[in-house]
């Protein structure tokens, strides 16, 4: 049997009080002198742990934030390559349509009726680019190419889009067509002309001269299965042409 063995406390007081006297068994002490060590010892450890998740936060929060920039960043990007694309395939097509330059020398010596494309191309060869319809009049999947049957191209896009002007001209006409709706109809000059159908609301009047880029016109919701689209023409030289082959961005 071990022995029980108590550890006196004695406390006295300064100018001759009554004394304290505590007693307290020796394991009781030891128990709390080992609480005492254990306290010591679990609270750096406790603040260090705290300190360490504290940094870990605030490294989560600035990689997520960088995670952020990254996206961005790689949208960015992705649009760049995008429009880097649409500017080299226009300029294969800017290319593809001027040829040589004695070829365009040629071209410009011949008479109209022999090459209807004349004008187009002398256009181009001087930088009169503002009055070639080459500028998409707005963002869309083409929904209807163009056809001998249907000499036009109709372009999908949201109802009350913004339709601009492919070019700079004279709005020649405006008005409302049973099958078309409200159209309007630029004149670029030298006979080159656009128009625009499947219109809710028109933007500009006869006589008026818009720039290249200009908002002329609103479209509409559609009618019955047709769907939301803008019907696009090019006339040049009294003959209806595939606008595609105008089309050199956008």
């Amino acid at each position: 049997m071990f022995k029980r063995s108590n550890i006196t406390f004695i406390i006295v007081p300064e100018k001759g009080s009554k004394t304290f006297e505590f007693k307290t068994s020796t394991a009781l002490v030891w128990l709390l002198g080992l609480c005492c060590v254990a306290v010591l010892v679990i609270v750096p450890f406790g603040i260090i742990s705290y300190l360490d998740k504290y940094e870990l936060t605030q490294k989560a929060a600035q990689l997520e934030q960088d995670k952020v920039l990254l996206l961005e960043q790689v949208g960015q990007i992705e649009q760049l390559e995008e429009m880097l694309v649409r500017l080299t395939r226009g300029n294969d097509q800017l290319r593809a349509i001027l040829g040589t330059p004695e070829a365009l020398d040629e071209a410009a010596a011949q008479p109209s009726e022999e090459a209807p494309y004349i004008s187009f191309m002398q256009r181009l060869r001087w930088g009169h680019v503002h009055t070639v319809p080459t500028l998409w009049p707005l963002r869309g999947p083409v929904i209807r190419p163009f056809s001998e049957e249907h000499p036009s191209v109709v372009i999908a896009a949201a109802a009350g889009s913004l339709v601009q002007a492919s070019a700079a001209g004279q709005v020649l006409q405006v008005g409302y067509d049973a099958d078309l709706g409200y159209v309007v109809t630029l004149d670029h000059g030298n006979g080159l002309l656009t128009q625009y159908g499947y219109n809710a609301r028109l933007l500009v009047d006869v006589g008026d001269y818009v720039l290249k880029g200009q908002s002329i016109a609103l479209l509409d919701e559609g009618r019955g299965s047709r769907r939301p689209g803008l019907h696009y023409a090019v006339q040049e030289d009294g003959q209806f042409r595939d606008p595609s082959r105008y089309r050199l961005w956008m």
